[in-house]
């Protein structure tokens, strides 16, 4: 018997089983792609009681829900920015803006390391500071990945069809590949140091999590002081939320 926990991004669908509190596994489908067949196979062939959808893409997780209803009479819960209301003082902020993907970062790194800032580089790349019951703010930029495979559409040399990220790639490369691998990982790197940077100096926060998209290939940030990749970090933060609900 599992818990399924559905995070719904821009980019894709991840379904996380969570059993006794522990997530044993993740799958993933592009959102775009998402139809009712693919829930009901998770669903019948996993042996799911419970469904917990949190999304930041408008109408995804209402469907969801009725398909898991439809299908298994399962009454799924849509999580909401209310949900947060007991874990965090949210009044400085819209809450109508503010993504569930970061609430969720938020409360896994309330709950685990009390501070710290969370930093996800997903189909958006953003930041969030977070110091016990008290976000200090959030940073957003563009992703690094998106502008990279938007070089091709600009520049008549570079061609990154088939660009993949490689593993600890800082060295300058000697081709394409390498040097794009390259590109992305410094760029990444300046945004944690820059971050890292700012979050000691203003709200004595040092220490770093970071999560989501290609973050497994940033691997160099084990040698940056007080910096950690920990994977699948939205769907735990929702597992952190559902214990209160």
């Amino acid at each position: 018997m599992f818990k399924m926990i559905v995070d719904i991004g821009n980019t894709n669908i991840k379904c996380g089983l969570f059993k006794n509190n522990n997530l044993i596994k993740t799958i993933i489908l592009q959102t775009k792609q998402y139809s009712q067949t693919f829930i009901k196979t998770i669903i019948s062939k996993s042996k799911v009681t419970s469904v917990y959808i949190g999304s930041v893409v408008k109408n995804i997780g209402e469907r969801i829900a009725k398909d898991v209803y439809t299908s298994f009479k399962i009454k799924a819960k849509v999580i909401s920015t209310k949900d947060f209301d007991s874990s965090f003082v949210l009044s400085p902020f819209n809450k109508k803006e503010i993504g569930l993907d970061i609430l969720a970062f938020a409360l896994f790194i309330k709950n685990k390391y009390k501070s710290g800032v969370g930093i996800s580089f997903g189909t958006a790349t953003f930041a969030v500071a977070v110091n016990n019951k008290k976000i200090e703010g959030v940073v957003i930029a563009p992703s690094i990945l998106l502008g990279i495979h938007q070089l091709s559409e600009t520049t008549s040399l570079i061609n990154t069809k088939g660009f993949g990220l490689l593993k600890n790639q800082l060295s300058f490369g000697k081709n394409t590949n390498q040097s794009l691998a390259s590109g992305a990982s410094h760029m990444a790197r300046g945004f944690i140091s820059s971050i890292q940077e700012y979050a000691t100096k203003h709200y004595k926060i040092n220490k770093v999590y970071i999560s989501g998209g290609k973050s497994h290939y940033l691997q160099f940030t084990d040698k940056m002081n007080n910096v950690k990749t920990i994977d699948e970090v939205i769907l735990l933060g929702y597992n952190e939320l559902i214990k209160t609900i």
